[in-house]
């Protein structure tokens, strides 16, 4: 989908007679336009027909009988896909509610620099004027909307609502940058999946599919299958990898050659054209641009991995666009991307320059690669699984810059227990009131000891005051059953670590 802007408000009614104005086109593919309202909350959906508004009788007919069999799917309130509020009274769409400060993922893209933008960019002074312009707004922006770690996060939760809907078998089809909402605020990482149209049933049969066009599973694509829930799991891993990377899963060297020679050949009308490159990476005939075993297609743009991935999220990549590119039931789970998802977030730590690197516990200091600075402080939390020898086991890590006046919230999942539904929600948050630090259990499910002075284990009620020398030397907490954990958090200098 592409975002386009209205150049005059339009005005349609719903079954109830109730009238809503469209503003802004939000969003437009070959099955539909998505559009904001007046009212913040609201979006409308219009569907098209051979790029035409569907307005015949028998159209809108059809159109609504589709829409009932929507209500007949197993989707909760736990689920974040905004299911219609009214049919359209007089064509074929509907009105869906949006939560206000929300856009669409696509934001997040690589951004392309225009003759317009170019008169007032100005580069960050942490890049090298060895940059050209071009990367340049494209990584300025990347910095701006929240940097790897950003991604990270609400990737995450991306990822954990589509799972939601595979849990009860039900596929999303059309996985796009224009049918996932984020949080605009850094505060929150809340996701939404908008565009119900094509939610069904998975089929082991099915022979048609929907996709949008860089988005699609090559079975779909080629039309040799139709969308199930391997589809699904491939068109995400295309769009989080591009937000990620900044560039596509397959626009590598190879694909750039092949690019220039088609421009030559364009001149010479005796060639017969083939499939175009972008066909052909849609179709899986390109190898993934940090392939393990076949380099022939290396990176030419975007980040390096090493910046932007784990280990295992490469690995996760790799196998997902190597193995899974042609053999669907080869692809890695979806259900093991959120987990890895959320760890590189965890470890992420973010720069005042805007982007983010990843912390590793054996490195003597931590500098960002991308403007050199050292954050002073970081508070690490750490957490481990003990078993019945006392052997401990570590269950996750999650690092943050220490800075005084900002408070920290740590997640449910520093627990090592990784739910779905509540991996993200604050489990502990450490305050600072004037001179103070306190702690306290922001989660009503969970029951934390902590080590006093003397090294026993208290109940931690209300707030428990922390002194510098403590945070410096490490607290102790023990999380009770069912998690049964040692978390330790301790602030470390960065020429320390």
């Amino acid at each position: 989908m592409t975002q386009q802007r209205n150049s005059q408000p339009k005005w349609v009614k719903d079954q109830l007679s109730q009238r809503h104005k469209l503003i802004k086109e939000l969003g437009k593919g070959g099955q539909g336009i998505v559009y904001r309202t007046s009212d913040p909350e609201l979006l409308v959906k219009i569907p098209l027909k051979n790029g035409k508004e569907i307005t015949d009788k028998e159209g809108v007919k059809h159109f609504q009988e589709q829409f009932e069999r929507l209500y007949l799917l197993p989707l909760t309130e736990a689920m974040h896909i905004t299911k219609p509020l009214y049919l359209l009274a007089e064509q074929a769409g509907y009105v869906m509610q949006m939560m206000q400060d929300m856009q669409p993922i696509g934001e997040w893209l690589p951004q392309i620099l225009n003759k317009q933008l170019a008169k007032t960019f100005t580069r960050p002074a942490w890049l090298s004027e060895d940059v050209s312009l071009e990367a340049a707004y494209s990584l300025a922006m990347y910095a701006k909307s929240g940097g790897t770690k950003r991604r990270l996060e609400l990737l995450a939760q991306a990822t954990s609502e589509l799972l939601k809907l595979h849990s009860v078998g039900v596929i999303f089809m059309d996985i796009s940058p224009e049918n996932i909402f984020c949080s605009g605020s850094p505060e929150y990482s809340e996701v939404w999946m908008i565009d119900a149209d094509n939610l069904r049933f998975e089929a082991v049969n099915a022979k048609a599919g929907v996709i949008t066009p860089q988005y699609g599973a090559p079975e779909v694509v080629k039309g040799e299958s139709g969308s199930r829930v391997t589809s699904d799991a491939y068109s995400l891993a295309l769009l989080a990898f591009k937000i990620l990377a900044m560039t596509g899963a397959f626009a590598g060297q190879r694909f750039l050659d092949a690019q220039d020679d088609e421009d030559d050949w364009a001149a010479d009308d005796s060639v017969s054209a083939g499939p175009s490159l972008e066909v052909q990476a849609e179709q899986g005939e390109l190898p993934f641009i940090f392939d393990a075993k076949d380099d022939s297609n290396s990176p030419v743009n975007g980040l390096p991995s090493d910046l932007i991935l784990t280990p295992s999220l490469l690995s996760y990549f790799q196998t997902m666009f190597d193995e899974g590119r042609t053999a669907p039931w080869r692809r890695p789970s979806l259900h093991s991307l959120p987990r890895l998802l959320a760890i590189a977030a965890d470890t992420s730590i973010p720069c005042t320059c805007g982007m983010s690197f990843f912390y590793q516990s054996s490195l003597p200091k931590h500098t960002c690669p991308y403007c050199t600075q050292q954050p002073q402080q970081l508070l690490v939390a750490t957490s481990y699984f003990y078993t019945a020898d006392s052997a401990s086991e570590l269950a996750w890590t999650w690092v943050a810059p220490f800075v005084d006046g900002q408070n920290l919230r740590l997640p449910m999942r520093l627990s090592g227990s990784f739910e779905i539904d509540k991996h993200n929600t604050p489990m502990l948050e450490i305050n600072q009131i004037e001179q103070d630090w306190f702690i306290y259990v922001a989660a009503e499910d969970v029951q934390v000891d902590i080590a006093d002075a003397s090294g026993r284990f208290c109940p931690l009620t209300n707030q428990w005051l922390l002194e510098r020398q403590e945070l410096e030397e490490g607290v102790q907490l023990y999380l009770h059953a069912p998690y049964s954990v040692v978390i330790e958090i301790k602030v470390q200098k960065n020429n320390a670590i």
